[in-house]
């Protein structure tokens, strides 16, 4: 794999890793953001930290799949 692509595989974790922890951690920040905030307010609290904390996996699983298969 080249440099670039390292570089986007870590990222992309690090993106998915932050979902993860933003919704096992119940970040307020998080919540209060504009796009959150509207799940937030139409799902209720709870659903939208499982699909945050749900949208961080499948995130990190993107960044796994880019070691296991690169992207050409």
């Amino acid at each position: 794999m080249l440099l670039s692509e390292w570089i986007m595989t870590i990222f992309t974790g690090l993106i998915g890793i932050g979902g993860m922890w933003a919704a096992i951690f119940d970040v307020p920040a998080v919540f209060q953001s504009n796009k959150i905030g509207f799940l937030d307010r139409r799902l209720g609290h709870s659903a939208t930290r499982l699909v945050v904390g749900v949208a961080g996996f499948l995130i990190v699983l993107l960044a796994i799949s880019f070691v296991l298969i690169p992207p050409r």
